[in-house]
């Protein structure tokens, strides 16, 4: 039994999206989606002796273009981002596997577009995780209909016999699912247990880097159990 997961590629998710990837044999990088500003897309949180901090590629509004089209702009933010990440987490046991997971990314100037970049980042992440998951892409397919047909039209293309969603779908999706071959699942997130974080209060809503940094390898079994 095939289970497949669509979703956009975020900037340096939080540990439920790769549970999520985890979960399922296939997952597709809906990278034709139009890219939203101010979304995960382009930023995500870390957690520093200050609090949270979000981190934001200055990507632009991008409006009207899909997350494949969007351009990374020249400049000082990967730099930045880097070292942000690297002082902040400096004193942690794992900051060594994170800046060697990242630093490669940053440092290829070849991976000009934001789709790209992110998916980069996702798949050494997983690699390191240890997940076996197969990545595609939305653009490989040619698909047509409305929001939740493209998804359908997805895991037909591969023969899925399970979509499983994220929970966030369940604004949208209603009985699309019902009398086709496909069976949807909702994604459980969690619960996690806590950690040591920088500071106070804690929050599992914050980028994997976080997770990575404190708990290195350990990190599969945080998100897996």
């Amino acid at each position: 039994m095939m289970t497949c997961a669509i979703s956009q590629s975020n900037y340096l998710p939080w540990k439920g999206y790769f549970h999520l990837i985890g979960s399922v044999d296939v997952f597709i990088f809906y990278d034709t989606a139009d890219f939203t500003k101010r979304d995960w897309r382009s930023r995500n949180k870390i957690m520093t002796p200050h609090g949270l901090h979000w981190m934001t590629i200055p990507v632009g509004s991008n409006k009207g273009k899909s997350i494949q089209d969007v351009v990374l702009p020249n400049g000082e933010w990967r730099r930045n981002h880097l070292e942000t990440i690297r002082r902040n987490y400096s004193k942690c046991p794992y900051i060594g596997d994170v800046m060697e997971l990242l630093a490669p990314v940053y440092e290829d100037e070849s991976i000009d577009n934001l789709s790209k970049f992110n998916q980069e980042l996702i798949m050494r992440i997983a690699k390191y995780l240890d997940i076996e998951t197969t990545f595609r892409n939305a653009s490989e397919f040619n698909i047509l209909g409305d929001r939740v047909g493209k998804l359908i039209a997805m895991c037909d293309s591969i023969g899925a016999d399970v979509y499983l969603s994220g929970p966030a779908a369940k604004d949208y999706i209603t009985t699309e699912f019902d009398d086709i071959p496909t069976k949807l699942k909702w994604m459980d997130y969690g619960p996690y247990e806590e950690y040591k974080q920088r500071t106070e209060p804690f929050s599992h809503h914050v980028s994997i880097v976080d997770t990575i940094a404190i708990l290195g390898k350990a990190t599969k079994e945080h998100i897996f159990g």
